[in-house]
């Protein structure tokens, strides 16, 4: 059956029923006027002629119509007469039915069957079914052209310690160089892209879900960009977002999955595109109109450990999974109509990120492992400080020239102290946003670096110019930044516009250098300087932005590093 066949006999039910039913009142009850029973007959007969009735349908309702009209005379002649209930010669009358009304009744049937069938999604042809208006999609993209400008005098060379843990591990005996960062060469007008495409599901009045795609040049964990180029080769795709959320009251949900990052932080710690594998809570608790209250606390998995590691190991390792578990309580306060406050204090714990050093490991037996090389991190950008994982034991054949594969492990421990405000106002009607961001590493203990494991042997970087010794290693565990945004932060219509001035320091173990943001001094710790900024909404779902970012080392080695973005961006 067609769906108009559908929705047409659905109409001619509604209808038909509706004069049925006032032909049988005006039948039975001896109406003022009342018709003859003829009446009803040609009525129905009518509704054979127009095509609202089958013939078969016809009879039946005819039969209907007499057996029903009998049953009324019977039940008129056994009810008594009551005195001055309308009575007159001993017939009984019933107040007749206007036509206003019986149109009345037949438009309320008319626009009940009506929508029903736009409700169901068959009252109009081609319509989509019911279960996808529980299905809803965004997405957004970006296009942008990155300038990289290196100062002449940084340090050279450099080693890119993130690519050695990717690819090594590296010889330290090797006559090859290891992987080295450029610190001096200028890279313009890399033409990049970023295109994120999601879905929102409803299922049901407590539980959704959410599944996102998107783009990158990898599986790095703080970008979606993709570097055009390649030979015109087709870009790749990743599960960026797959997460389900209860919410099973108003102020209280929880989500399990890959999701976006549930806390209230900036850049300073977690990039913006960073996303969160695990669980989290979120309570939301209104203390009055204006003032309310939020906490949120979560669980996430950074990093597995195989179960089979070492692979050609008859014994494995305990297992060192590393986790990330955080809490967050803060405050929101409506102050009036134009200006509002947010406070909140976190504290992220890091377990098992710091690298152990390796049992004597003997590689020159033929093994290609040690014990401890799961401890060395997945991934990282650059600035946290770094030791040699590898206790490798020397070649007594050739004990001043042997192989000395290595990897790097992190020093310290990680347990993040965070405070972060922000605060929205108006000056001449025009939007202003305040934030502040302060973090601090209270594991961080300087004489962890010179303890036996680690010592001026092993560990690798964050010295000034000239020899290793303890007073030329330097570190930090603060970082705080301060961020002005005039205008709307967000914009959303033509000429909305914004500019964006803020300053940035972060010390080399302020906070993990693999997971904060990667444009400012191409990401990681260890840098401190300016980031300017503004954009220019040209429709309701595009805008264009300009970003300039000004950074240079904290300590160590000069490494000044500007980068400048211009950018077309698009949401729906």
């Amino acid at each position: 059956m067609t769906i108009q066949t559908a929705l047409r006999r659905s109409l001619r039910h509604g209808v038909l029923f509706a004069c049925i039913g006032l032909a049988l009142g005006t039948t039975t009850a001896y109406a003022q006027s009342a018709p003859s029973e003829n009446a009803t007959v040609n009525l129905v007969r009518l509704l054979v002629k127009r095509g609202v009735l089958t013939q078969g349908d016809a009879d039946a309702l005819i039969a209907q119509a007499n057996t029903e009209a009998s049953q009324a005379r019977a039940a008129s002649a056994a009810v008594p007469v009551v005195a001055g209930a309308g009575t007159a010669g001993g017939q009984v009358r019933v107040q007749y039915v206007p036509e206003v009304v019986r149109n009345q009744i037949r438009d309320e049937v008319k626009q009940e069957v009506i929508a029903q069938a736009k409700t169901e999604h068959w009252a109009e042809p081609n319509a989509l079914p019911e279960w996808l208006d529980r299905i809803g999609w965004s997405g957004d993209m970006r296009v942008r052209d990155e300038f990289h400008y290196y100062d002449k005098g940084n340090a050279y060379p450099v080693v890119d310690f993130a690519q050695l843990n990717r690819t090594g591990p590296y010889d330290l005996n090797s006559q090859n160089p290891p992987p080295l960062l450029n610190t001096r060469e200028n890279r313009t007008n890399s033409l990049r892209i970023r295109a994120r495409l999601g879905v929102t599901l409803t299922l049901g009045d407590t539980v959704t879900g959410g599944i996102r795609i998107g783009t990158g040049n990898d599986n790095n964990p703080v970008s979606t960009t993709q570097t055009l180029g390649g030979g015109l080769t087709k870009k790749e795709l990743w599960l960026d977002q797959a997460y389900l959320t209860w919410k099973p009251a108003d102020w209280v949900a929880v989500t399990g999955g890959r999701m976006a990052n549930p806390f209230m932080s900036t850049n300073l710690l977690f990039a913006d595109d960073l996303n969160f594998d695990g669980v989290a809570s979120q309570f939301h608790v209104p203390v009055s109109d204006d003032v309310g209250a939020f906490a949120t606390v979560g669980m996430f998995p950074i990093e597995y450990q195989a179960d089979d590691f070492p692979t050609q190991a008859g014994l494995k390792s305990a297992s060192r999974d590393k986790w990330l578990t955080a809490a967050q309580l803060g405050a929101k306060w409506k102050i009036d109509e134009d200006t509002s406050w947010k406070f909140a204090l976190a504290y992220y714990r890091f377990d098992h990120l710091r690298g152990e050093l390796s049992s004597p490991c003997s590689l020159y037996l033929g093994g290609n492992y040690c014990d401890t090389d799961s401890t060395r991190s997945s991934f990282m950008q650059k600035g946290n400080s770094l030791f040699l994982l590898r206790n490798i034991v020397p070649d007594p054949s050739s004990p001043g020239n042997y192989a000395q594969p290595q990897f790097v492990g992190l020093v310290y421990d990680y347990r993040l102290a965070n405070a972060t405000t922000q605060f929205d106002m108006k000056v001449a009607d025009t939007p202003l946003r305040l934030e502040g961001d302060y973090v601090r590493n209270m594991a961080y203990h300087r004489r962890d670096a010179f303890r036996d494991s680690v010592g001026l042997g092993r560990l690798v970087n964050n010295f000034d110019s000239g020899a290793f010794s303890a007073d030329t290693y330097k570190s930090g565990p603060v970082g705080w930044m301060m961020r002005a945004t005039l205008g709307n932060p967000q914009p959303s219509g033509s000429n909305d516009w914004n500019v964006v001035f803020g300053y940035k320091y972060l010390q080399p173990d302020a906070t993990v250098d693999g997971l904060n943001d990667p444009d400012f001094h191409l990401g990681g710790t260890n840098a401190k300087g300016f980031i300017l900024s503004g954009s220019y909404g040209i429709s309701k779902y595009a805008w264009i932005s300009a970003r300039y970012f000004n950074s240079k080392e904290v300590f160590g080695p000069p490494l000044s590093i500007d980068v400048f973005q211009l950018e077309m961006n698009a949401r729906f």
